[in-house]
């Protein structure tokens, strides 16, 4: 079992907070705690890339 050191925690937190406080490219309002992706170094929320990807007839 492997655990985490200090340091590690706090990386993690870091890039935690950091990726909360970005902004999603499809609705550009702040990721938070939602459900994200990432692709190629941008952020989405789970939601608005299943709300654009449904066909429109």
């Amino acid at each position: 079992m492997t655990m985490m050191t200090t340091f590690e925690k706090q990386l993690q937190t870091e890039k935690q907070n950091r990726i909360a406080k970005t902004r999603c490219k499809i609705c550009n309002h702040l990721i938070g705690n939602k459900p994200y992706k990432v692709f190629e170094e941008r952020y989405f929320h789970s939601f608005c890339l299943k709300k654009d990807s449904k066909p429109t007839t």
